[in-house]
């Protein structure tokens, strides 16, 4: 009787379908949640995932580089307009207690393209009045870990915490706040400034690998020996290293071996980290003035150095003010404030050239408008007085009828001014005075042909008289001259 054949069922499957149709599940599902992939040409050949870019600021160099701007933004002062108001106080309040977790969270965008904040809110007593009423304040407010978020080309900010699969937008009002640098259409991920210097950290760390072997190969000259005893002369060159002495025979020969061009190598080593630290101080910092000079330097050096470190400082704060903004625009809202608006900064810093021609445009006579200051000076309404220019101010006109006063002995010993010998003499002997009758008036126009025979026969008209009297008598006559002439005129 034949034996009959057992049949074997395999509890594999016969093909990979099933993991061909989970695979394809998987990519359709992975595009379909449209994850952009990141276009950054460094991070797609070097194959690092932008948050991973962290791992650069462990270097020294690169990290008191960053650590310079943070501490240039983190040190800015900042004030809230307007600034008359207890709510103004609040927000201040509030943004000085998270001033650090703000500025440092925001500029992160600076160095990986984009950053997120996350707010949690709750109630918090008002200290600025006597009331005890509650404000919706901030319980903690600080950045998130970027790779949980993507932001999209159309302005949305997903969540994927968990992978593939889950989107979800979230709030960009009251709870999440994004900071992007540079981001555009095709790059919504934003321009990551560290990008730039993986390469750099990457051949640096390498080089810096290798000098550490290096040095710990050749750092000790390398002792060949020659003998007719091997055992011997390789125990005794080993204790030599030791004890830096050695005895040999008189047939046996030692001599120090080391790596030729030690000195060069040492020296290109010098060349080639310098080199890349100046490339990550002028990346990172705009110049490299930071650690040296190169054994040259100049006031104007240090002058464009000092300038482009305030350039970056202003690309930062620009960067960081609509995130800060539309954090304070949330705290208004959610506790029916009015809008309130920060300002980090001087907006515009005092001009020397600009206030040097000022001051000689207004010596020379032009009237500067308090509009001009406020927009040239950035001041506020009520910071510049106005003031009445003299020549809009009306004067009653004054008769003078002499052009010259005469040299007063007292008025110089007494070191009077004009004005105050003008007093003098108008109060001297002004009880006493008496003006010339009408007859006196026509008997001096009738015999004076001009003021100076006026004058003359002024004075042997009352030869006793007063300065001041005769001042007065012959303004009054010169008066009555100038009309009795005009009179004359008109009859002829």
């Amino acid at each position: 009787m034949a034996k009959k054949q057992k049949t074997v069922i395999s509890n594999n499957p016969e093909a990979g379908g099933l993991y061909s149709h989970e695979a394809e599940s998987a990519l359709i599902s992975y595009l379909m949640s449209g994850k952009a992939p990141d276009i950054d040409d460094v991070l797609r050949k070097a194959g690092v995932q932008r948050h991973k870019l962290r791992v650069l600021i462990s270097d020294d160099e690169i990290y008191q580089c960053v650590e310079k701007r943070q501490d240039k933004l983190e040190s800015a002062p900042f004030r809230i307009e307007p600034a008359d108001t207890n709510e103004s106080l609040i927000i201040a309040e509030q943004i000085r207690k998270w001033w650090s977790e703000l500025t440092i969270g925001t500029q992160n965008a600076r160095w990986y393209g984009y950053s997120v904040l996350e707010a949690v809110y709750s109630k918090v007593p008002m200290i600025h009045t006597d009331t005890s009423t509650q404000y919706m304040g901030w319980e903690w407010i600080g950045e998130k870990p970027m790779q949980w978020f993507e932001p999209k080309s159309d302005g949305r900010l997903l969540y994927r915490q968990d992978g593939i699969g889950n989107d979800t937008e979230v709030d960009q009002t009251f709870k999440f706040f994004k900071t992007q640098c540079k981001a555009t259409y095709e790059n919504p991920y934003g321009e990551a400034l560290l990008s730039r210097l993986y390469w750099v950290w990457f051949f640096k760390t390498q080089a810096f690998k290798f000098w550490a072997k290096f040095v710990e190969r050749f750092g000790n000259p390398l002792l060949k020996g020659k003998s007719i005893d091997n055992k011997a002369m390789k125990k005794a060159l080993l204790d030599a290293h030791a004890s830096a002495v050695i005895a040999i025979d008189r047939l046996d020969e030692v001599e120090m071996v080391s790596a030729s061009g030690v000195d060069g190598g040492s020296a290109a080593f010098e060349v080639f980290d310098k080199t890349l630290e100046k490339r990550i101080q002028k990346v990172i910092l705009g110049g490299t003035l930071t650690s040296g000079t190169d054994g040259t330097g100049s006031r104007a050096l240090g002058d464009v150095h000092l300038e482009v470190e305030k350039n970056k400082l202003g690309a930062d704060v620009r960067m960081i003010t609509s995130t800060l903004q539309a954090i304070i625009d949330a705290l208004c809202l959610i506790n029916n404030w009015k809008s309130h608006r920060i300002v980090i900064g001087e907006e515009k810093a005092l001009d020397e050239k600009r206030a040097d021609r000022d001051v000689k445009l207004k010596n020379a006579g032009a009237n500067l408008t308090p509009q001009y200051f406020q927009r040239e000076y950035g001041l506020q309404d009520g910071d510049v007085a106005e003031v009445t220019p003299v020549s809009d101010t009306k004067v009653a006109p004054q008769f003078s009828a002499l052009p010259k006063q005469a040299f007063s002995f007292k008025a110089q010993s007494q070191k009077l001014s004009a004005s105050q010998q003008e007093v003098e003499e108008l109060t001297d002997g002004q009880n006493d005075l008496q003006l010339l009758s009408t007859d006196q008036i026509k008997e001096l126009t009738s015999t004076s042909k001009s003021a100076e025979d006026l004058a003359f026969n002024l004075i042997q008209l009352i030869p006793d008289a007063t300065r001041t009297q005769f001042t007065a008598h012959l303004d009054q006559a010169l008066y009555a001259a100038e009309i009795l002439g005009f009179a004359t005129a008109s009859e002829e």
